[in-house]
């Protein structure tokens, strides 16, 4: 299993707003900006559903998503997909909630997702780009 470490998780955590894909059980695509999400731990990526309707949905039938991570000024850039688990209890949803409500108080999240990392590419331009860490 791939490793959130180095130079992935250096550009993971200069990235403000994370496109995520996901896609329907008939693989209709979807992607949406999600500014909630954060490396859980170094397999498992965390994303709070604060407002999702087709992606929860899209997850509820089809678990694979894929996140995309880039930082402008070096032009690294990584495509990270995993399967994702909806958590609506305990202490990955409790975490979740409090983030939440440091910088939106009036929100509520309704569920936790954590991306369990399969496979992580390159996506910055060079020789190296769609090549799997």
């Amino acid at each position: 299993m791939p490793k959130l470490t180095g130079a992935v998780k250096d550009v993971f955590e200069k990235t403000a707003i994370y496109p995520v894909a996901t896609a329907s059980k008939d693989g209709v695509p979807n992607v949406v900006p999600i500014h909630f999400v954060k490396i859980y731990d170094e397999e498992t990526i965390l994303l709070v559903d604060n407002f999702m309707n087709k992606s929860l949905k899209n997850m509820q039938e089809n678990p694979q998503l894929a996140i995309s991570v880039w930082d402008m000024k070096t032009n690294q850039a990584y495509q990270i997909k995993g399967q994702a688990t909806i958590v609506t209890s305990g202490k990955p949803f409790e975490e979740a909630v409090a983030w939440v409500k440091t910088g939106m108080p009036d929100v509520n999240p309704k569920s936790a997702i954590l991306m369990k990392v399969t496979h992580i590419y390159n996506s910055q331009p060079g020789p190296d780009l769609g090549k799997e860490l």
